[in-house]
């Protein structure tokens, strides 16, 4: 099972990122969308270059992951990290894609 306190601690962690990305997504709303050059906000890119720049993170979560694994082996915390990344990311890809391919 997982603990209580894992759950509390990653619960805030989670919070903390939402309202984040909430003031974020609600400051980048109405100003020009980025396609072009480097722009270090994602809220401030186009889907185009949010669905890249996904698909390019994909090593930088791997290697967390492997670190992750070295220490802990396939812990319930290990697996549960896991499937919520795996899940974001799914979700994540997907969602840019159809809005990408519908703005063109």
């Amino acid at each position: 099972m997982v603990d209580l306190d894992f759950l509390i601690q990653y619960g805030f962690i989670l919070l903390v990122i939402s309202i984040t990305t909430l003031v974020l997504s609600m400051y980048f709303r109405k100003k020009p969308k980025v396609d072009k050059g480097f722009s270090f906000a994602y809220h401030g890119l186009s889907y185009r270059r949010k669905f890249l720049r996904t698909i390019y993170s994909i090593p930088f979560c791997i290697f967390p992951l492997a670190i992750i694994y070295y220490f802990e082996s396939f812990s319930a915390n290990f697996i549960f990290v896991t499937l919520l990344l795996v899940i974001v990311f799914v979700f994540q890809t997907s969602y840019n894609y159809i809005k990408w391919k519908k703005e063109d």
